[in-house]
C-alpha cells in the first residue's frame, strides 16, 4: 500500500510539473503568425472583448487581445503557427507551439484537425463560422504566466495562473510584418518568413 501511495505521488509531482512546463515568464512575442484564413482572401480585422469570448474572470486576462476576422471568399482554416493540437471540440482549435505559446481558434463551423495531432503551419485544420455571405474566425494568441499576487491579500483574483495575451505580428500580402487595426482589411499571404528587404 505504501507503495502505491509514494508511486501516486511520484505521478501527481511529475504531472504538476509537465503542467508547469507551459507557463512562460517571458514568451518570444516576435513568432510570426499566418492569417488563418484561404490565401489571397480580403479580410476584415474586428477587435473582440471578453465578454463577446465568454471571459466574464477579467481580472486573470492580462493585456487582452482577440480578433474577429471576417472575409467572403472561402471558408477554410489553417494553422496559424506549427504546434500541437491541445484542444479539439466541433467549434474550437487551441494549439500549443514549441515556445509554450497557444493559439485559440473560436467558432467554427467544423473541425479536422484532432487533439494531440501535430499540424504545421498552413496546415487546413477546419472550416470557419458562416453567417450569410460571410466566413468568420475568432482569434487569440496568449501565454500563462504566474499570478504573483496569488494566496497574498492584494490577490485581485483567484486564479494561480494569469492568461496574458500577445498581440501576434502577420504576414500579408502588402506588409510582411504587421500588427492588426481594428476595422481595417488585410489580404492573406501564406508564408510567414520575409526578405531582408521587406
Amino acid at each position: 500500500m505504501k507503495r502505491v501511495l509514494i508511486t501516486l505521488s511520484a505521478l501527481i509531482c511529475t504531472l504538476a510539473l509537465s503542467a508547469q512546463t507551459f507557463v512562460v515568464e517571458n514568451p518570444q512575442t516576435d513568432a510570426v503568425y499566418r492569417l488563418p484564413l484561404a490565401k489571397g482572401a480580403q479580410v476584415v480585422a474586428t477587435s473582440l472583448t471578453p465578454v463577446q469570448l465568454g471571459l466574464a474572470r477579467s481580472n486573470n486576462l492580462v493585456n487582452f487581445c482577440a480578433w474577429e476576422l471576417t472575409t467572403t471568399k472561402d471558408g477554410a482554416v489553417f494553422a496559424p503557427r506549427a504546434g500541437v493540437v491541445e484542444e479539439a471540440s466541433e467549434s474550437r482549435i487551441l494549439i500549443r507551439h514549441e515556445d509554450g505559446i497557444y493559439t485559440s481558434l473560436r467558432g467554427l463551423e467544423s473541425v479536422s484537425a484532432t487533439q494531440g495531432a501535430e499540424v504545421k503551419k498552413g496546415e487546413e485544420i477546419g472550416t470557419a463560422g458562416k453567417n450569410g455571405n460571410k466566413w468568420s474566425v475568432w482569434m487569440e494568441v496568449f501565454h500563462m504566466k504566474k499570478n504573483e499576487a496569488y494566496g497574498t491579500a492584494t490577490q485581485s483574483g483567484n486564479s494561480e495562473l494569469l492568461k496574458q495575451y500577445i498581440n501576434p505580428i502577420f504576414t500579408t500580402r502588402n506588409k510582411c510584418k504587421v500588427l492588426l487595426t481594428d476595422g481595417n482589411s488585410y489580404t492573406v499571404k501564406a508564408r510567414t518568413w520575409c526578405w531582408p528587404w521587406e
